[in-house]
């Protein structure tokens, strides 16, 4: 009944309904308790890693917070660059109690925990009073944020950050941790966030110049594609990023009907740390996909200068191994 009940719960949509019709303090106390199981174990690479419920406590694996519900590839690059970086395999925390690195994504408001370590992590909106007070009671180690907007919110908030010269998506330091295969010709790659993707597909026709981008799809797959591009299109936050970090040019094309939730919040933080100047921006209607010349937007690409530093990015996280992980 333990098991039915724990693996019931781990369902989003279930979790999300039971926390509703059970008191908040009854549901803790089940969670808990379902976590006090008995330590796991396992061998990897000559090694024993072993996850105790009961301790809190994670040998061997490295514990990251990502979401994980629907297949986003911009999600999985936090636990790709964490798994690379320490060339250990990684356990998402997410709905468990353990504490954990979060990295990369709009995830900094989802601190429900003590002992969290953001690493370049953003937020999707101003934080409410209640996420305040969730931030300062749980107040995790921030060793760098996404953007000069979640930046700012946060210290509005009371609430410390590092200085800036560590800031940016930790998406923009791939390069130095995955060569892509890069295939040709290249074409304009159109690369559609995952809630307009299906838009895209039933209306554009795909000629020669064009080809459509999967970002539910693995990363290196992506990473490759938007490599493997002339000029990247895309309605993707991360589909900009990672051709920002390639040296793609690209353009944000804004769905001003169907927008992304937080809207512009994540972009315009993403956007704090490059020559904002130089960014180009395409606002269009859902209608207006199917009719557009992708070849005259593609003109309009840019790749703007950088105000980040991939050595600090990286050298952020690095200083915070080397103090807390064991080798």
């Amino acid at each position: 009944m333990k098991y039915s009940f724990n693996r019931l719960i781990r369902n989003s949509i279930t979790k999300s309904i039971i926390k509703k019709v059970i008191p908040k303090q009854t549901y803790s106390s089940v969670v808990d308790y379902l976590n006090k199981g008995p330590e796991l174990k396992l061998y990897y690479k000559n090694d024993i890693v072993s996850i105790d419920n009961y301790n809190k406590e994670i040998h061997g694996l490295m514990p990251v917070y990502y979401c994980d519900d629907t297949p986003n590839f911009g999600d999985f690059i936090g636990p790709y660059l964490i798994s690379k970086i320490t060339n250990k395999p990684v356990l998402n925390v997410r709905l468990f109690q353990h504490s954990g690195i979060m990295a990369v994504g709009s995830i900094a408001h989802m601190v429900d925990r003590k002992n969290m370590v953001m690493w370049g992590s953003g937020l999707m909106y101003p934080l409410t009073d209640e996420k305040i007070r969730d931030f300062k009671r749980y107040n995790p180690e921030i060793l760098s944020v996404r953007g000069m907007e979640t930046a700012k919110l946060l210290l509005e908030a009371g609430i410390d950050v590092p200085n800036h010269s560590f800031y940016g998506d930790p998406a923009l330091i791939m390069p130095l941790f995955y060569k892509p295969s890069v295939s040709s010709p290249k074409k304009i790659g159109i690369c559609p966030h995952y809630v307009h993707k299906p838009y895209f597909l039933k209306n554009i026709f795909i000629k020669n110049s064009l080809k459509i981008i999967d970002v539910q799809q693995d990363v290196e797959t992506v990473v490759d594609s938007i490599s493997s591009s002339s000029v990247c299109i895309s309605t993707s936050l991360h589909g900009l990023i990672i051709a920002q970090a390639y040296g793609i040019p690209w353009v944000w094309l804004e769905i001003s009907d169907n927008p992304l939730f937080g809207k512009d919040f994540k972009f315009k933080d993403f956007f704090s740390t490059l020559n904002k100047s130089q960014v180009s921006h395409v606002r269009v209607s859902l209608e207006e996909v199917k009719s557009l010349d992708y070849d005259m937007i593609a003109e309009k690409a840019t790749l703007p200068d950088k105000l980040y530093n991939e050595d600090l990015i990286l050298e952020s996280l690095k200083i915070y191994l080397g103090r807390n992980v064991e080798s």
